[in-house]
């Protein structure tokens, strides 16, 4: 292989020297354009760009790294991009451009730029807008689709309690028929028959007790929903709390205290006499007598409090939250005896 001559280089002759460089082969004998820097070549290069790829970017996109990238994105389908650049082209580029047609192409790569930037943000929008289009139909699919799975269980729930019943009805009467063949066999029919009958009524009995333990069950259950109760209380921070309440009532005047007193008990008694009586577990807040006899004694809606009493301020009323029996004849017992006091 021959070696290529050194480039020559008079004198004092500054404006040789450029030239002679730029001209000069760069990488394998491909030469740079001049306006293409070599080191954002490289950069571009290190990022994984292919050589001639880079180069139009940098040659046609602009002089800043962004600026090729961005032309390079624009022009990425195109066949020829990753071809070295035309002669003519190269030619063309070696023209000095006039102060006026350089700031005209600064402002036009501007421009182009903007523009890029405004349509992208555009295309943002309008796919950001899509993607939640398609957020909400898969969430409406995913809700219909939840909603028609539960409603399935729920029917073969149904189906399999009814299926459940059915096998032990015709259970029952397989051992109800097998039962009576014996009695029969053992003691007549007519024996038979009375057997039946006991066995008939005593069934009868039961269900009804069992009838009537579902219905107070379901009274008390529906007394504590209504008064809001969570049917518990700590015992030692209630006595604590109530403790400190008449502390606070004893500094009231003996007329105010006994009052309050006696009230509470009224109330606590009404409690106890109708445990299932919803309306004796009220009270309203804004009831004149309320407010004139306990709430007039410093420490009276405290000892309340303690007892399970909850404030319903939406509702304006007490409303106690427990059915501790033991703990609502303490309470009766100590009112009785602080108001005996006095």
């Amino acid at each position: 292989m021959e070696d290529k001559e050194p480039v020559k280089v008079e004198d004092g002759g500054s404006e040789s020297v450029k030239a002679a460089v730029e001209s000069s082969p760069v990488d394998g004998g491909v030469k740079l354009p001049p306006h293409v820097d070599e080191a954002l070549l490289a950069e571009m290069i290190e990022m994984g760009f292919p050589r001639n790829r880079a180069m139009r970017g940098l040659f046609y996109g602009g002089s800043t790294l962004d600026a090729a990238i961005t032309w390079i994105g624009e022009h990425d389908q195109e066949p020829d991009v990753n071809d070295p650049l035309p002669a003519d082209a190269v030619a063309e580029s070696k023209k000095e451009l006039t102060p006026e047609e350089k700031a005209a192409k600064a402002e036009e790569l501007k421009q182009r730029i903007a523009e890029n930037r405004r349509v992208q943000a555009e295309n943002e929008k309008v796919a950001e807008k899509t993607r939640e289009k398609e957020r909400i139909q898969r969430g409406k699919q995913m809700a219909e689709t939840r909603k028609v799975v539960e409603e399935q269980e729920r029917q073969r729930a149904i189906d399999l309690r009814r299926k459940d019943k059915e096998d032990e009805a015709r259970e029952r009467e397989r051992l109800r028929q097998l039962l009576r063949e014996d009695r029969i066999r053992r003691f007549g029919v007519e024996k038979a028959n009375e057997l039946e009958k006991r066995s008939e009524e005593a069934a009868a009995r039961k269900k009804v007790e069992t009838d009537l333990l579902k219905k107070k069950q379901a009274e008390e259950k529906a007394m504590r929903e209504a008064s809001g109760q969570d049917d518990t209380i700590d015992m030692e921070k209630a006595l604590k709390e109530m403790s400190a309440a008449v502390v606070k009532l004893d500094g009231n005047p003996a007329d105010v205290r006994k009052t309050c007193y006696g009230t509470m008990g009224k109330y606590i008694t009404n409690i106890i006499n109708q445990p299932r009586d919803v309306k004796f577990r009220k009270i309203r807040l804004e009831n004149a007598a309320f407010q004139k006899r306990v709430i007039a004694a410093d420490g009276g809606l405290d000892y309340l409090l303690a007892v399970g009493f909850r404030e319903d301020v939406e509702e304006g009323f007490l409303v106690l939250t427990h059915s501790d029996m033991f703990l609502l004849n303490r309470v009766r017992g100590d009112l009785e005896l602080y108001s005996s006091k006095i």
